[in-house]
């Protein structure tokens, strides 16, 4: 279960402001109803997809014992 900021607690933040486990929940969640996405939820997806680009994109590691191989976020 997700238990960060909701995107209403995040909608006058700036993205920069956002951790990565919120981008990467937010982003998971608009990208899985992005065709049910009114004008102002497509910019706030890209606005959350530009973000984690500036910032290197998504972690992709390979898991170990002591760590995941994604941002776990639930």
């Amino acid at each position: 279960m997700y238990v960060d900021r909701t995107i209403s607690e995040l909608r006058n933040l700036p993205t920069s402001e956002w951790n990565l486990k919120e981008l990467a929940y937010h982003f998971q969640t608009l990208n899985q109803i992005q065709i049910f996405l009114n004008d102002d939820g497509k910019k706030i997806h890209k606005m959350i997809t530009d973000e984690i680009e500036s910032r290197g994109g998504l972690p992709k590691d390979e898991g170990a014992w002591d760590h995941s191989s994604e941002v776990i976020f639930d």
